[in-house]
């Protein structure tokens, strides 16, 4: 009996380890991001999203639990970026299709014209409307987010732990994201960031100024399709390698 019982302990040792191996190949970094919920179970009588719980998003987790998402080769949406200021604001709408390393922006200007933008590294075609002709811009800093005026979630990866004032992960709209939110810096701004965990994109952000809002992105859900080769041509019929050959 002394033996069996040691070597039903050494059996059960054995396989708690190799659970153990086997979850930490599933969960890099200790951080394992629940699926999307598509259901009410779980919520409060009160609509508090106690079932958000299911994994723990702390300042100190943000950066490893941002690293277990990757952004789609592929896809199209819609996203709006609004400014507010004292007396006023501003929108802008763009059509956003992504496929590898090409983006293609489509934006609505305030006088009724759109204007079209194909991003490749830091190289941008620019034309407006049915126009055929198009200028190049090149810049190091040149990106489509910049070109898009967008917050990315790249940016809240590489915050600081001290930068964090508060992380959780809960629900904005039926999308279920990673929340970040900085703390306020000299000039009052602080920076809010919702990163869904099922696209693996931005969802929302909004930056603020001594609690008063003045920046807000939304998007719409993305479309997983590979977009059209054609979105990515420039007017005069030339391939998106036409950019990074100028000069």
């Amino acid at each position: 009996m002394t033996y069996f019982t040691i070597g039903f302990g050494l059996l059960l040792l054995v396989v708690v380890l190799l659970l153990l191996a086997w979850g930490g190949r599933r969960a890099p970094g200790g951080i394992v991001l629940p699926q999307a919920q598509t259901d009410s179970a779980g919520m409060e009588d009160d609509g508090s999203e106690s079932r958000l719980n299911v994994v723990s998003i702390t300042p100190e987790t943000v950066r490893p639990a941002i690293n277990t998402l990757s952004r789609p080769a592929a896809y199209s949406r819609v996203q709006t970026v609004e400014t507010f200021w004292s007396g006023g604001s501003g929108q802008a709408v763009s059509q956003i299709h992504v496929s590898g390393g090409r983006t293609r922006l489509d934006t609505q200007l305030p006088d009724g014209s759109v204007r079209h933008m194909l991003v490749v590294g830091g190289a941008a075609g620019v034309w407006y409307d049915d126009e055929t002709e198009w200028k190049l811009l090149r810049s190091r800093q040149l990106s489509a987010d910049l070109a898009a005026r967008t917050l990315t979630y790249e940016t809240v990866r590489d915050l600081p732990v001290e930068r964090i004032a508060q992380a959780d992960y809960r629900s904005l709209e039926g999308v279920y994201c990673i929340y970040v939110e900085t703390a306020p810096d000299s000039q009052g701004y602080v920076d809010r960031f919702w990163v869904s965990v099922d696209t693996c994109l931005l969802h929302a952000a909004e930056r603020l100024q001594n609690g008063a809002l003045v920046y807000r992105f939304t998007a719409t859900a993305p479309d997983a399709a590979a977009p059209d080769e054609a979105l990515f041509l420039l007017p005069d019929g030339s391939g998106a390698a036409q950019l990074m050959n100028e000069e």
